[in-house]
C-alpha cells in the first residue's frame, strides 16, 4: 500500500465514523422537531446556529480549516431544519 491509498483509507475511516454520526444528528434532530413542536418554538433560531458555529469553530486546532467548517456546519443545520420541516408536516 503506498501513502495515497493509506490515506484514502484513513479518510474512509473517518467517513465511515461521519455517516453513525450523521444519522445519530439526524435522529436528534427528530427529538427536536418533536419538543419544538410541543413548545411551539420556531424551527429556525439564527442567534443560536451562529452561536453555535462560533463555539464549534474555536475548537478547531487549524484555524484556516474555519471557512471550511463554516459551510460544512451551516449544511449540517440546514439538513437539520429540513428534517425538522418535514417530521413537523408529516405530523400536521
Amino acid at each position: 500500500m503506498d501513502e495515497l491509498d493509506a490515506v484514502r483509507e484513513e479518510i474512509r475511516k473517518v467517513d465511515r465514523d461521519m455517516t453513525a454520526l450523521f444519522e445519530k444528528r439526524m435522529a436528534l434532530s427528530r427529538e427536536v422537531a418533536l419538543c419544538k413542536m410541543k413548545s411551539g418554538a420556531p424551527i429556525y433560531d439564527a442567534a443560536r446556529e451562529e452561536k453555535n458555529i462560533r463555539e464549534l469553530s474555536a475548537l478547531l486546532e487549524d484555524a484556516a480549516d474555519a471557512p471550511y467548517f463554516r459551510r460544512w456546519y451551516q449544511l449540517l443545520m440546514d439538513l437539520s431544519k429540513e428534517k425538522q420541516r418535514a417530521e413537523k408536516e408529516t405530523r400536521a
